[in-house]
């Protein structure tokens, strides 16, 4: 697939159809997304997919963690400030308000997508060892990115969330996570449902104009 066609198809899937996705082409999209670097080649990454049963499985039990209102205890919380600057602020606060006017209320789409994992049929999770600097957080996002366009570039679509490392110790029964490594990031893979109105493709933040992020200096 040409690059600016992968690009363009990057968008946040919040519901997939129930076709599986072919555990060796997944395979595939993780090993070309080590082709990526890293810090002195630390390679500080490690990935665990869960799918089928076992999915069916944590699917289940995260449900009733968040209907139950289990307090979020996700690892990178030990690791990273959750003061925000100002900057950042600013633009979580407009896409909440953009959400609630592009879907005139329904914000409960959202809800449940999260509450159901997005019907993914696959949830890969990613981890560094807890004994990491704050470059493998730099060095796991490479990764992260990397692999999702690649699995775009194989037709499959994708779903960062935060959400779905709200409940560590969940993932790592489910997941077999040895306790030495932080559950950090997580990117629900499959196929989107395009009859879902939480995928509809208008629905898309907007980005800062350019002058805002970039200064040039000469």
């Amino acid at each position: 697939m040409d690059f600016n066609e992968v690009y363009q198809k990057e968008r946040a899937t919040r519901k997939f159809t129930n076709r599986k996705v072919n555990e060796n082409v997944l395979r595939q999209i993780i090993k070309e997304a080590q082709h990526f670097p890293s810090l002195l080649n630390s390679q500080p990454w490690k990935v665990y997919a869960v799918m089928g049963d076992q999915l069916d499985k944590l699917r289940k039990e995260y449900r009733a963690k968040v209907e139950e209102g289990a307090e979020p205890n996700e690892d990178f919380a030990t690791m990273l400030s959750l003061e925000w600057d100002i900057f950042p602020s600013q633009n979580m606060a407009t896409m909440g308000a953009s959400q609630s006017y592009f879907f005139n209320k329904k914000l409960d789409l959202f809800n449940e997508a999260n509450n159901s994992m997005f019907n993914a049929p696959v949830v890969v999770y990613l981890t560094i060892p807890m004994q990491s600097p704050a470059w493998s957080v730099f060095d796991l996002g490479i990764f992260a990115q990397s692999l999702m366009l690649i699995a775009l570039n194989r037709g499959i679509a994708t779903m960062p969330a935060h959400s779905l490392v709200s409940y560590p110790d969940l993932v790592r029964k489910y997941a077999s996570i040895p306790e030495d490594e932080m559950v950090g990031m997580a990117i629900g893979l499959g196929y989107p449902d395009k009859t879902a109105e939480v995928n509809d493709p208008k629905y898309f933040p907007d980005r800062l104009p350019l002058d805002g992020i970039y200064k040039l200096s000469k």
